[in-house]
């Protein structure tokens, strides 16, 4: 039987042999999304801020793959982003150009991951953890977690 981390390495139609690679890279990443509650923005404008967003990754050159963001009270798209490549440098370049893009959809926050972990980083006033501040958010987990606050990636 295979482990875990021989599946992921094995199997290129796992949908996180991927992930696991840009890890295992040293690449940081960042999660994204452009979405506001339904009550805040339509959802015709939520779809169209969510393509707006992934067409200007890419034109950017980011490699991303969308996934599901939870949140105490509800879920929204959000979208995976990989430094373009390893190290700190490639990994400030996604921390700015994602925080910008957060700054511009309104969001309360980014999460942003290098090789000591993830945090959240606050980019407006009204949210948590507070527009300039930051807050770690645990580990990174394989299976879904309990709690209310995730990053879901699907196949």
């Amino acid at each position: 039987m295979l482990s875990f981390k021989q599946h992921v390495q094995l199997d290129e139609g796992n949908p996180l042999a991927r992930l696991y690679k840009h890890a295992e890279e040293g690449r940081h990443y960042a999660v994204i999304s452009s979405q506001r509650p339904h009550d805040e923005v339509s959802p015709e404008n939520n779809k169209k801020h969510h393509e707006e967003l992934k067409k200007k990754l890419t034109a950017q050159g980011y490699s991303h793959k969308e996934v599901e963001g939870h949140w105490e009270g509800g879920k929204e798209k959000s979208i995976l982003v990989h430094a373009k490549g390893a190290g700190k440098e490639h990994g400030q370049q996604l921390y700015s150009d994602i925080k910008k893009h957060g700054q511009d959809y309104n969001q309360d926050s980014v999460l942003y991951h290098d090789h000591n972990g993830a945090k959240l980083h606050g980019t407006n006033e009204t949210g948590y953890p507070g527009k300039g501040k930051t807050a770690p958010v645990g580990q990174m987990k394989f299976n879904k977690p309990a709690a209310p606050f995730q990053t879901e990636t699907k196949p």
